[in-house]
């Protein structure tokens, strides 16, 4: 048998020395073992068990060892020397140690170097041979064997990926030292050669070529032999596929790339388990260098594994997509790219076999961040790049050689060996500088001068397969230590100090790159390299850095910044000019021809560094690489849009198992993640082709299971990526707007899907800043607005007719839809604070607020309101200036006060919220435009109780929070907190609101509770608060809802409680506008005229409800006699409970204040007088004028009283004659507390009162007047007190009861209080007190109103006489005895005519005018204005010096006739009684009789009586003397005080009283006192009787008017409100419609973008098919609506519905009976009608055609605006009208488009043709619509016109 020779490799690695010059021996056996071919020797298994002890002793042992060593070698760190003076051979660890060669190998002398063991011819063949041994056997116990570690699995020598648990055999290199070593003679091997070839396969010979051995394996494979091992198969296909013997440590680069084309061959004869070893070997054979991968590239094995693919078994399948895979990564062309689509396409509704896993393949693909072109080292001697000589190496500047590197090392096991040089610059005589490297180390050598070399390591680890940038910096420092920068991967590595300026005469004539200059073994660098930059400066950290971010891909001179897409802060590190200029070379991989390097310098460094050319040379298999990324290649076929078709199939069974693939969604979005994220080239296909849109319209037609977790987790990936991409704004809008905001998708996921989706969406999403930027805002409040309405419901909507929900999975839960719900709320509420460009800020949020506005306009569900209502009060109160614009703008409180109205307490309380926040927040100007101008307010509390008249505590809450606008985001429905002194009335036409709504709602126990805290909270916020005090105070009928709220006859102690709270408030506010208003006492007389209203209208109720219950109470069948019913009228004011509390009220916190006063400096004279009390003064002043009269008519009146008090027997009846149901008692007691107030504010004050007057329109000096009535009833009232006290007093008890009663009710406080200021002294006439008060009030406007005090003094003259002469009399005769004043023998009348003037009647004279005219009397102040303000005439009474009157009263003025008369006029009559009881001569009333110790007594009791009336009297007579000796004249005119013993004894201070009183009992001054002081006296009690009666009209004017104001207010309330209603009806209806218009655009725009996805997934479909897909026959196509800028192109698309002219013929009974006319003829009929038609319009215009050539110009050449990030929209209804087609629906017009939307609802739409609707395309077609019908259509259509 023949022996084929053996192939030789010469290439063996060299030997190393080591220090001590000795040969280091490492793996020598592995060396020869892969110089050697292998034959099977047939040994037996004895036989070889027996000689594999012997054969294998040493040779085990060895390799064994050496292995270890190797392995050991691996894991060292290569020490990095600090300096190295000589180069040394790089010697491995291993080699360190010394080796001891085995004895067989010592005996026998080395061979030469490639030589092996040569046979004699007569012992064997000439032919070397290899022997196989059979390592399948155990080995002998004991041995350690190489078969051992095969074996255990730590020495593999394919290094296979997948494991095959098969026994193989193992070929043993045979040789010389082999032979020897086994201590076998020649002779025996050559004896047993015979027996051992009988058992030899032949494999391979080395005189065959490819094609034969691969003949040769195939037949071997079909023998069927069972000699044949298919090891040895496998073996031998990797031996040929890289040149030799393979090992993948060490020979693993295929050398021919014909022979992977061979394998294949191979591999279609070869089983499934052969071919699963083969492709497994060759997957890491593959991925173990580049240049397999290039090898395989060039044979295309791509489209051929593809081929296979469809025909794999499952096993076979996954290494052929891991074969693709390693492939796609590495380069795949346009055509492989293609090829790979197809192999994805569907067929027959089914994936294709294996077709899914080519997705996987996708997905793993890495992203391509190498360079497309690059240098590929082979790593082979004498392989490199050559440069041209150099004339000098720059150094002033320093120098920097920069580059990317791949090592990808020849040899695993030797790397560590060799020295591959990065560069090397070196002179002929070898000096220079060189950089190797070193393991994974770089190594920079300089060396001066020959033998002084000086080296360092660079402290930095390459890895192997793997670019990094490398850039080598030398510094020179011509005064310091020059350096040299190492920088890796952009960053500074090490910085070594080291003189390294090198000098040279010559030229560098030795430069190269990649390899030694000399070729040096081991110096060749294997791997990959970019660009080359050789730079005459040295670079810093900032350009390095900068220069590592370019990439690997950059291949350029550094002259353009427009090459990369580097940020500006990188760019100008690079192109500012230097880096150009100061490069010495630049060798780039696509600057390559052929074997050239080609450079073309600057022109300003033009052969400055360069002796000739500046080209270098490539040489021995240097070569340029160019690889296809899958980005190009699929950009050459349309992109990344070409995968988008494939969604369509995420639904398509596998045609393997016939099940859906739920993952194959998530890794096709993978895919496209990894694309976008790889290549922006990719985003802006994938935006341009709206492949979102596809995506998303095949998702909503896949099954739901797609929309899984991880789909959804994929998307959001997508979105984070795009978030961070600078560029990636516009894809991101349409990821959102198609996927993430398209909820009709999103709907048919899983629950826990779309929750992690809308949380996304709230908070990661929403952490980005430059989110706002990516979204068109408005559009997505809208879209998320409906989202909530039809998608997230929790209530189903009340009426179908409102609005259609869509449907959703039963199995969602309420709390997930609420959880969705708030994460939707939260995103919009982060949309409408973004902020945005100040231009669309404002108009942008308006419009975002609307939407929100519109959602809670036309959503009538409590439930789902709930969430939306707290979100506008959280924008309300985290966001006022946003929202209070917005709302303002939006005239949103129709919606608030809407929702006020629900019947739902929920509902309203925020509803209050959102109205509180907008009021507390806006400007006065807002609030009084949006709610004063409506009246809105009262508005509120009708609202409030329109369903049920209940108000509970929560939106009581509200209501305060509102009022005083301290509002509060949070709702309280528990309890209520107090309002804080500091807060203020904000709001306080809300007091009105709630206190009305609290008084119509039922009354119950928590009412009474809230009213109390209305109540309270009223109080302390008015306590402390002026402001608050004048707010209630300046509000229009306060009294009427305050008093509301108090109960006028309370049944309960909680009711009765509410009732003190009301008095406490009014209490405040009535002392408050006394104190510090400017009229404050109109407020107190508005109080009395509402109280009494509230209090006269609770009366008449309690009447009413009497009458009913009486009613209700008669007997069954009797006829009950009802009174018709009553209709109510403000009755006459009448005292009641009321009034009362409040005037003690009132009167207690003057009297307060007056105590105050005292305590203060300078008393209470000064406070009186102080300026700040002016206003407080003058109230109380007008308080007093306004009560006092009706107070002392109250009493009984004045002179009732006066006569009681002077009657000898009291048989006086005492009753009020204005009948103002007062009680005396407390008539008095005001009466009193009033005079206390006088004694302060009239006598102390200095206060002019003549303003007050004019005020009040009342004449002069009626204050004074007023004040002089207060003092003459309490002095009488004094008297009466005295006269009940004396023991002498007969009882009451004996005479009339009622008389009696009224007295003691009238004087028993003052019995009870004995005091200074009241009744001191019982025996005196006239209490001091009371003294100082008359005094004080007749002389405090003496001076300035001396006419007024005249009247005054003669009125108290008269009292006093009264008094003095009736208690004179009382003295001298008992009561029990006949009056001594009355004359029994004189008759009435006869005393009367004595004492009247001569020639007049009584009647005449006593009562005048007065009884003539009436009896309202009022004084003269010089106009003649009554208490009404009517005009009254004035005369005078008397004249003097005429008859018997003395001087006139000229002060008296008596009032029409016409004046209203009470039947209790005061007259002569009253006088004469007083004159008849006073007026007999004291001469009878002395007894003879008496005696002397009886007049003693008299006389000392009629001392201690009158002693303190007497001064006063005195006094008064001497200061106004001249005044009185005019008036008081006697009966004939005479002056009686002129006489010499009057005046004695008026002026004589020191005379006796008794002297005194019978002077004025005299009949001369009895006559004169009755006649004239008697006269001003009842004036003056007539007066005060007109001012009672006044203030009683007054009252009851006052209510009326209040009454009247009330009733208008609330008519002007119905109308307003009207109004507003009204108004809101049309905003609300304006807000349906616009919701309806919004709707019906997002469902068309829905249907628009499924029609738009459609017919793009159909055009992408349309470009992977062949012409030989389609069908046979014509291709139809239309005209797509796509269109240019200019309008001026347009394409053709697929037409699936196209058929032939021939087809368009009319149905049998409407063919034209017309004759048939050629084709010309009809073309030219045509032309002459639009001949016609055109020459009728040109004439018509003026022969000026309407466009011309020249418009077409301009707007070709316009620019179209840049569009608005938030696009207006206009929409509107409208009908699209085409040949023979009216389509209803709506048109859209947008800042860039123009839609038109059909409305598939109207019966219009659907009468027309379906086909031509399907033609048509639905609508909504972009910016211009243009429908294309088929002509048979066109023409059926014309001829039935």
């Amino acid at each position: 048998m023949d022996i084929s020779e053996t192939e030789h490799n010469d290439s063996d690695p060299p030997v190393q020395e080591n220090g001590n010059g000795e040969a280091v021996v490492e793996d020598e056996v592995n060396d020869e073992e892969s110089n050697m071919e292998t034959v099977d020797l047939g040994l037996d298994d004895k036989a070889a068990d027996a000689s594999s002890q012997n054969v294998f002793k040493n040779i085990d042992n060895e390799i064994s060892d050496d292995q270890q060593n190797v392995e050991e070698s691996e894991n060292i760190t290569p020490e990095k020397p600090e300096e190295i003076s000589a180069p040394p051979t790089v010697v491995s660890s291993s080699a360190t140690q010394e080796v001891t060669p085995p004895p067989a190998i010592e005996s026998l002398p080395p061979l030469p170097e490639g030589k092996e063991l040569e046979l004699e011819p007569e012992e064997l063949t000439s032919t070397p041979f290899s022997i196989e041994y059979d390592l399948t056997q155990p080995p002998t116990p004991g041995s350690t064997s190489r078969r051992d570690s095969y074996a255990a699995g730590n020495i593999s020598r394919r290094g296979s990926l997948a494991s095959f648990s098969k026994s193989f055999n193992i070929s043993i290199p045979f040789s010389v030292g082999c032979v020897c070593d086994m201590g076998m003679k020649l002779d025996d091997v050559t004896s047993s050669l015979p027996r051992l070839l009988s058992k030899t396969t032949l494999i391979h010979s080395n005189e065959e070529g490819a094609d034969e051995t691969i003949q040769r394996l195939i037949s071997s494979l079909h023998s069927n032999s069972p000699n044949t091992d298919r090891t040895q198969i496998v073996d031998h296909l990797f031996n040929l596929l890289v040149g030799g013997h393979f090992d993948q440590e060490s020979k693993f680069v295929i050398e021919d790339v014909a022979n992977v084309d061979h394998m294949l061959t191979l591999l279609s004869h070869c089983d499934c388990d052969l071919q699963n070893e083969i492709w497994s070997l060759f997957l890491a054979v593959m991925k173990k260098s580049n240049r397999n991968l290039e090898a395989c590239t060039r044979v295309g094995l791509i489209s051929k594994v593809l081929d296979l693919l469809p025909e794999a078994p499952p096993l076979l399948a996954d290494l052929l997509v891991q074969i693709i895979a390693a492939l796609v990564a590495y380069s795949i062309n346009v055509k492989q790219t293609k090829h790979l689509l197809r192999a994805l396409r569907s067929t027959k509704d089914q994936w294709p076999p294996n077709s899914l896993k080519l997705l996987h393949v996708l997905k793993e693909m890495p992203q391509h961040d190498s360079a497309d072109v690059f240098f590929s080292f082979p790593g082979k001697d004498q392989s490199g790049i050559i440069l041209p000589p150099i004339k000098t190496m720059p150094y002033q500047q320093g120098w920097t050689f920069a580059t990317w590197l791949r090592m990808e090392p020849l040899n695993s096991v030797t790397f560590e060996k060799e020295q591959p040089v990065l560069y090397s610059f070196r002179t002929s005589k070898g000096i220079g500088y060189s950089c190797h490297i070193f393991g994974n180390c770089l190594v920079v050598n300089v060396e001066k001068a020959k033998g002084k070399e000086q080296s360092r390591c660079v402290k930095a680890e390459l890895g192997a397969r793997k670019w990094h940038h490398i850039a080598i910096a030398h510094c020179y420092s011509r005064w310091g230590r020059s350096d040299i920068k190492c920088f890796i991967d952009g960053q500074l590595a090490e910085t070594i100090e080291l003189s390294w300026v090198v000098t040279s005469t010559t030229s560098w004539d030795r430069c190269s790159i990649g390899v030694s200059a000399d070729g040096a073994v081991n110096t060749a660098f294997c791997g990959q390299m970019g660009a080359m930059y050789l730079f005459a400066e040295s670079l810093s950290l900032q350009q390095a850095n900068s220069l590592f971010c370019l990439g690997p891909a950059y291949q350029s001179t550094f002259k353009h910044d427009s090459e990369t897409s580097l940020p500006e802060g990188y760019k100008k590190h690079l192109f500012d000019g230097h880096l150009h200029s100061s490069l010495v070379f630049a060798y780039c991989p696509k600057n390559c021809h052929g074997q050239l390097c080609l450079y073309t310098p600057p022109k300003t460094a033009a052969n400055t560094y360069f002796v000739q050319i500046p080209h270098a040379v490539m040489k021995e298999g240097v070569e340029v690489i160019t690889t296809h990324s899958i980005h190009k290649s699929l950009q050459s076929v349309g992109g990344i849009q070409i995968l988008l078709p494939l969604f369509a199939q995420i639904d398509l069974p596998s045609s393997h198992d016939n099940t859906i693939d739920g993952d194959v969604c998530q890794t096709l979005l993978s895919l496209i993640s990894l694309l976008l994220s790889s290549s922006q080239s990719s985003q802006q296909q994938l935006f341009h082709s709206k492949g979102f849109l596809i995506i998303s319209s095949c998702l909503q037609e896949a099954s739901p299971s797609h929309l899984s977790m991880k789909v959804l987790e994929q998307i959001i990936h997508i979105a984070k990526f795009l978030l961070r991409c600078p560029a990636g704004g516009p894809l991101l809008k349409h990821l959102f707007d198609y996927i993430l905001f398209n909820p009709k998708l999103w709907i048919r996921a899983r629950p826990e899907v779309q929750v992690h989706l809308y949380q996304y969406l709230a908070t990661d999403f929403l952490a980005n800043n430059n989110f706002s930027q990516m979204l068109r805002r408005v559009p997505t409040v809208i879209e998320m607005c409906h989202t909530l309405k039809h998608f997230y419901w929790l209530a189903l909507p009340q009426t179908v007719s409102d609005y259609t929900v869509e449907e959703r999975p039963e199995n969602f839960a309420t709390a997930e839809i609420v959880s969705i719900r708030s994460a939707i709320l939260t995103f919009i509420n982060r949309i409408i604070i973004s902020s945005n460009s100040p231009d669309e800020e404002e108009k942008a949020r308006d419009q975002e607020v609307h939407t929100l506005l519109n959602l809670l306009a036309t959503v009538r569900e409590d439930d789902n309101l709930y969430d939306v209502l707290a979100l506008v009060t959280r924008l309300l109160a985290e966001h006022p200036a946003i929202m209070i614009p917005a709302i303002d703008k939006n005239k949103a409180l129709g919606i608030i006060f809407n929702l006020l109205a629900a019947p739902n307490e929920l509902i309203r309380i925020p509803a209050l919220k959102i109205l509180g926040f907008f009021l507390s927040r806006s400007t006065l100007k807002r609030k009084t435009e949006s709610m004063g101008s409506q009246n809105l307010f009262s508005l509120i509390g009708e609202r409030l109780l329109s369903h049920k008249r209940t108000i509970s505590l929560p939106t009581y809450n509200v209501l305060l929070e509102v009022l005083v606008e301290q509002m509060t985001p949070t709702f309280t429905y528990a309890a209520h907190q107090p309002a804080q002194p500091d807060w203020k009335f904000e709001n306080p036409h809300l007091l009105k609101v709630i206190a009305h709504v609290i008084s119509q709602c039922e009354e119950t126990e928590s009412l009474v509770q809230i009213k109390k805290c209305f109540l309270i909270d009223i109080i302390n916020l008015c306590r402390e608060s002026k402001e608050n005090r004048r707010t209630i105070l300046q509000m229009s009928v306060w009294q009427d809802w305050l008093i509301g709220l108090a109960y006028v006859f309370h049944t309960s102690e909680s009711q009765n409680e509410v009732s003190e709270l009301v008095w406490e408030a009014f209490s405040i506010l009535l002392h408050h506008a006394l104190r510090h208003e400017y009229g404050g006492w109109r407020v107190w007389v508005d109080t009395l005229a509402i109280a009494h209203s509230k209090v006269s209208y609770e009366k008449f109720k309690r009447r009413l409800a009497e009458a009913k219950a009486k009613a209700e109470k008669a007997e069954t069948g009797e006829e009950a006699k009802m009174e018709p019913t009553p209709v109510y009228r403000a009755p006459e004011f009448a005292w009641s409970e009321v009034h009362i509390r409040l005037l003690a009220d009132l009167l207690s916190g003057i009297e307060r204040t007056v105590e105050e006063w005292k305590t203060q400096e300078g008393g209470i004279s000064d406070q009186c007088n102080a300026s700040e009390n002016q206003v407080f003064v003058g109230n109380v002043v007008h308080v007093i004028s306004q009560l006092a009269d009706s107070l002392i008519m109250a009493c009984g009146g004045l002179l009732p009283l006066l006569a009681s008090a002077t009657a000898p027997n009291n048989d006086m009846e005492i009753v009020d004659p204005c009948q103002q149901q007062l009680p005396i008692s407390v008539a008095a007691s005001f009466l009193m507390r009033f005079a206390k107030l006088v004694d302060t504010f009239v006598l102390a004050s200095g206060v002019s009162f003549s303003e007050l007057e004019q005020e009040k329109n009342m004449p002069a000096g009626g204050v004074l007047r007023q004040s002089l009535r207060i003092s003459a009833t309490v002095t009488v009232r004094h008297i009466l007190a005295s006269r009940i006290q004396q023991p002498d007093t007969p009882r009451y008890e004996t005479n009339s009861a009622k008389k009696n009663q009224c007295i003691m009710d009238f004087v028993r406080e003052a019995l009870e209080n004995f005091s200074p200021e009241g009744l001191e002294n019982v025996e005196r006439l006239v209490q001091d007190s009371d003294i100082t008060r008359i005094k004080g009030v007749v002389y405090r406007d003496m001076v300035e109103e001396n006419r007024q005090a005249q009247f005054l003094a003669l009125s108290v003259i008269y009292l006093v006489s009264v008094l003095m002469v009736s208690r004179y009399r009382d003295i001298l005769e008992p009561p029990s005895s006949p009056s001594p004043f009355f004359d029994s023998t004189t008759t009435k009348q006869e005393n009367a005519e004595r004492e009247l003037p001569e020639g007049g009647s009584s009647e005449a004279v006593a009562n005048g005018k007065v009884a003539n005219d009436g009896d309202h009397a009022s004084i003269k102040n010089g106009s003649d204005h009554s208490e009404n303000g009517a005009d009254e005439e004035t005369e005078e009474k008397g004249e003097e010096g005429q008859g018997d009157n003395g001087g006139t009263i000229a002060a008296i003025k008596v009032a029409n006739s016409d004046m209203k008369k009470d039947g209790n006029e005061y007259n002569e009559e009253e006088l004469k009684k007083m004159h008849q009881s006073n007026g007999r001569r004291p001469s009878t009333l002395m007894p003879p009789q008496q005696t002397a110790e009886r007049r003693a007594y008299l006389t000392t009791k009629l001392q201690t009586a009158l002693e303190t009336c007497a001064p006063l009297l005195r006094e008064m007579m001497s200061d106004f003397r001249g005044y009185l000796q005019k008036t008081l004249v006697g009966t004939h005119g005479q002056e009686i005080m002129n006489d010499t013993k009057v005046l004695e004894t008026l002026r004589n201070r020191n005379a006796s009283v008794i002297e005194l009183v019978m002077l004025l009992c005299s009949q001369e001054w009895q006559t004169s006192l009755q006649k004239h002081a008697g006269l001003a006296f009842i004036e003056l009690v007539n007066e005060g009787r007109l001012m009672a009666h006044a203030t009683r009209d007054h009252v009851l004017r006052v209510a009326n008017e209040a009454d009247f104001i009330l009733n208008r207010l609330r008519a002007e309330d119905v109308s307003k409100h009207a109004q507003f209603e009204a108004e809101s009806r049309e905003q609300l209806q304006a807000r349906y419609e616009e919701y309806s218009r919004c709707d019906l655009l997002i469902v068309s725009g829905r249907l628009r973008d499924s029609l738009n996805a459609t017919r793009l997934l159909d055009k992408m479909s349309a470009i992977l098919t062949d012409g030989d897909d389609s069908k046979s026959g014509s291709q139809f196509w239309k005209l797509d609506v796509w269109e240019d800028d200019s309008r001026r192109r347009k394409r053709f698309v697929p037409n699936p519905y196209g058929s032939r002219h021939e087809e368009a013929n009319l149905p049998e009974g409407e063919k034209n009976e017309e004759p048939e006319i050629s084709e010309q003829e009809r073309i030219r009929k045509i032309l002459k009608g639009l001949f016609s038609q055109r020459h009728a319009t040109t004439a018509s215009t003026g022969g000026q055609e309407l466009v011309d050539e020249s418009d077409i110009d301009k707007w070709a050449q316009e620019v179209d605006p840049t569009p608005s990030s938030q696009s207006a929209c206009f929409s509107t209804a409208a009908k699209l009208i085409v040949p023979g087609v009216v389509v209803p629906g709506t048109l859209s017009v947008t800042a860039t488009d123009l839609f038109f939307d059909a409305n598939e609802s109207d019966p219009n739409y659907k009468k027309q043709c379906a086909q031509v609707i399907r033609e048509w395309g639905g609508g909504g077609n972009k910016k211009n619509n243009n429908l294309l019908l088929e002509k048979k259509y066109l023409y059926q259509m014309g001829e039935r016109e």
